[in-house]
């Protein structure tokens, strides 16, 4: 099951995504930044080839504009060209050595390719920093890594740290309660269950989960409901085709 990581939030100041500004020819830094966003605010719609534009753009404008980099790596990313994300990570991480965030979505870049320790050392990096405010998504993110590592215990951990620092991270609220159905500790994972589903919308993930748990209280009505969600809105996820499998057989 392919667990999703946490994308740092990259703050967009855009009016309209539409609109470029005629900017004085001088002002070259100005003009790169304002094509970066530009390129982010396409990107974010998935107007991917619009975002590439923009983004060559401010890099005509400024070699050396790290948000430009950051988004053009995110750009391929998603484009599923690991080289030249890979190289656009690089160079924004050298022209921001600091940047936490662009340090967090490479972790997250990595651990999608599989290289886990490398990606941890990275989620970690900024746990140290006593001034770091977003130390449960650092703890998240390893904990979703680890996950995908096979290393339950490990993951399990660092959900847990995560929810000391912040009880709302529902991705930790649902992995730990996964983590604790699987370990057949029923109740405890409905309690995760419960605070996941007041805070956080459902995904097939989290509709199976409640199946699950549902079935196991005898709540044949939540139960439908949730089958006929999980069917009608996810209907190629891995949930949905196992939850047809297991009803074909008679065992759910």
């Amino acid at each position: 099951m392919r667990k999703t990581l946490g994308i740092c939030c990259l703050m967009l100041f855009l009016v309209a995504c539409t609109t470029e500004t005629v900017l004085a020819p001088t002002d070259v830094k100005r003009a790169s930044q304002l094509n970066a966003q530009l390129g982010l605010g396409y990107m974010q719609q998935g107007q991917f080839q619009r975002a590439l534009v923009k983004l060559d753009k401010s890099l005509k404008f400024d070699p050396e504009n790290a948000d430009a980099h950051h988004y053009k790596a995110e750009l391929y990313r998603r484009l599923d060209d690991p080289e030249n994300a890979d190289k656009h990570f690089q160079i924004a991480m050298n022209l921001q050595p600091d940047n936490l965030t662009i340090q967090n979505n490479y972790g997250v870049y990595l651990c999608d390719l599989g290289k886990y320790d490398e990606a941890i050392a990275l989620f970690k990096k900024p746990l140290s920093d006593s001034l770091y405010a977003n130390k449960a998504s650092s703890y998240e993110n390893i904990g979703l890594c680890r996950l995908r590592q096979g290393l339950v215990t490990q993951a399990e951990k660092a959900f847990s740290e995560a929810l000391k620092i912040n009880p709302r991270m529902a991705k930790s609220l649902l992995q730990l309660a996964q983590i604790r159905f699987d370990a057949g500790n029923s109740e405890a994972s409905y309690s995760l269950y419960s605070r996941y589903v007041a805070i956080a919308p459902h995904n097939s993930e989290s509709l199976w989960l409640g199946i699950l748990l549902e079935n196991a209280r005898g709540a044949k009505n939540t139960v439908a409901s949730y089958k006929v969600k999980l069917k009608g809105k996810y209907p190629d996820s891995k949930e949905a085709k196992l939850l047809i499998k297991l009803e074909r057989q008679g065992k759910i």
